[in-house]
């Protein structure tokens, strides 16, 4: 992102246009009932309004060696609909961790949960520190 205002850049980060990305077409009942079967013994947490964010990292062997067999990907949600683990609350917003694998559409797995991509979202670029000003 060549903005150097931090508040430009947040606000492009957030309002900006991504490119559009599917989601899970599924109702949130019945995305809940497939996330429990692909993925038994994982948390979860449905989300609305959502993009994948690509992450810039300064450097990407750096960044591996630091985070083994994680990818340098997030999700960002603008509303959660529902959280297996009572982290959230209904409406609230969510920061993903680093994905380890997506290897179903609509399905992002981090460490700890599987974040259920709902509708229809976007997929953006931008720099670690944006994002992760954020939080």
């Amino acid at each position: 992102m060549s903005e150097s205002n931090p508040l430009t850049q947040i606000s492009t980060f957030l309002y900006g246009a991504g490119v559009p990305t599917s989601g899970l077409g599924l109702s949130p009942q019945e995305a809940s009932l497939e996330v429990q079967r692909r993925y038994p013994h994982k948390q979860y947490c449905l989300v609305r309004q959502w993009m994948l964010v690509d992450l810039l990292v300064a450097d990407p062997v750096q960044w591996s060696a630091e985070h083994p067999g994680k990818v340098p990907r997030l999700v960002f949600a603008h509303e959660i609909v529902f959280d297996s683990a009572g982290r959230f609350p209904p409406g609230y917003w969510v920061r993903s961790t680093f994905q380890v694998s997506y290897a179903a559409e609509g399905f992002f797995e981090t460490s700890n949960s599987v974040y259920v991509l709902l509708d229809e979202g976007c997929s953006k670029t931008e720099a670690l520190d944006v994002v992760f000003s954020l939080y």
